[in-house]
């Protein structure tokens, strides 16, 4: 019977989990903070994010192959390449100019 690989390592996924919640970054896909302290249902919630996708040979336990990432941001990825991502994401609203003054 065949296993899925990100559950098979149940303790090196927590000890790679760990260690990407220490460094504390910002989501990796839309590069916003990440709330830490959210419960991990919150779609602003941290989660693990495969650079190469597991269904694409990726390893879920591989330290140079995983990034920090809202759980939203994560799930609208799927498997997509990052690139294609944040194309598809378009520029966030701040990085097109927005207005600070509030001389209306």
């Amino acid at each position: 019977m065949a296993t899925k690989s990100r559950y098979a390592n149940g303790h090196a996924r927590r000890q790679v989990r760990a260690w990407l919640r220490a460094q504390g970054l910002p989501c990796h896909i839309c590069g916003r903070p990440i709330d830490y302290s959210l419960p991990a249902g919150d779609p602003m919630s941290f989660e693990v994010d495969e650079i190469v996708p597991v269904s694409k040979g990726g390893s879920p336990i591989d330290r140079g192959n995983v990034a920090a990432a809202h759980r939203i941001c994560n799930e609208r990825r799927g498997n997509k390449s990052i690139t294609d991502m944040r194309s598809a994401m378009g520029p966030r609203p701040c990085d097109v100019g927005c207005r600070t003054s509030r001389s209306w």
